[in-house]
């Protein structure tokens, strides 16, 4: 039947991506709300800094996949929206468990565990277990988070999270121009000491946690790290995923178009609504961030 029959279905509507560029469900929900209800956001171009329109009608929009560190101070936002998309979301919730010492240098602004984990139970009881996707992301070896560390920290978070999702995403931190600089401040702080893993190490730590992952019930996706993963037999990732996006949302249809964002990337195409420079949880492995 032609696509006049079912106006919902038009492949012309954007998936939303909200954002990797900042944390709009930690820092900017009120914003996002506002847009929400405006109808549209305008984002500006991260080369020339001239803005485009968005439309954020629900109309225009398939779905919104999120990405946050901290999705606590937008469930109020999320209960005011959801009934307007048909609950059609997705929810990228990294939790890597760095120990606190870790944590200060890496990521001083999240949430404990344990506060991340009822986040995470308060997503499930509204969503499912099938919307939430938790990225072990970047996973960082120094002396503060080596390889038995950051095993044992993925055990732990894989028995917590085992009953609110039913993937994880991972991926070793990438170590752009300007993450290289602070890690090299860092080092000469005397506050940690990074550690690059060569690929045989790097192998070995995805064949483990697939194997804990396994016995969590949760499918464990390489996000990039493409060699890695083929030689642990561990999936290549599409962290925006249509085939995902059709399992969960069968009257919708969607882009069949790739966009990757870096090397090894599977994402299909979406429209990332976020602005650089803006996110306040002062990760010193953001790529998003000056």
């Amino acid at each position: 039947m032609s696509n006049e029959l079912f106006p919902n279905t038009t492949i012309r509507k954007n998936i939303i991506s909200a954002s990797r560029r900042s944390d709009i469900p930690a820092f900017f929900g009120n914003q996002f709300l506002k847009a929400i209800k405006r109808g549209f956001v305008e984002v500006p171009n991260p080369y020339s800094g001239k803005k485009y329109r968005v439309s954020l009608q629900p109309r225009d929009v398939s779905v919104i996949i999120f990405w946050s560190k901290n999705y606590q101070p937008f469930l109020s936002v999320l209960n005011k929206i959801a009934p307007d998309y048909d609950g059609r979301f997705l929810f990228h919730f990294t939790i890597n468990g760095f120990s606190k010492k870790a944590q200060e240098i890496l990521e001083p602004n999240i949430p404990s565990i344990s506060d991340l984990v009822q986040t995470a139970a308060s997503l499930y009881a509204k969503f499912g277990k099938h919307r939430i996707l938790w990225r072990f992301d970047p996973i960082i070896f120094s002396n503060l988070s080596d390889f038995d560390e950051r095993l044992k920290a993925f055990g732990f978070l894989a028995e917590q999270l085992r009953k609110y999702c039913s993937r994880c995403y991972v991926s070793f931190v990438d170590k752009y121009g300007k993450i290289k600089r602070h890690f090299r401040q860092i080092e000469e702080s005397g506050k940690m000491k990074f550690e690059t893993p060569d690929f045989s190490k790097q192998v070995d730590f995805f064949s483990q946690i697939q194997t804990i992952a396994n016995k969590n019930n949760i499918k464990l996706y390489s996000c990039c790290e493409k060699e890695v993963a083929v030689r642990a037999g561990v999936t290549q990732a599409h962290c925006i995923d249509i085939n995902l996006l059709k399992e969960l949302f069968p009257e919708e249809k969607f882009t069949e178009k790739i966009s990757p964002t870096r090397k090894d990337c599977g994402c299909f195409q979406s429209k990332d609504i976020g602005v650089y420079n803006s996110c306040r949880h002062g990760c010193v492995y953001c790529y998003a961030n000056k």
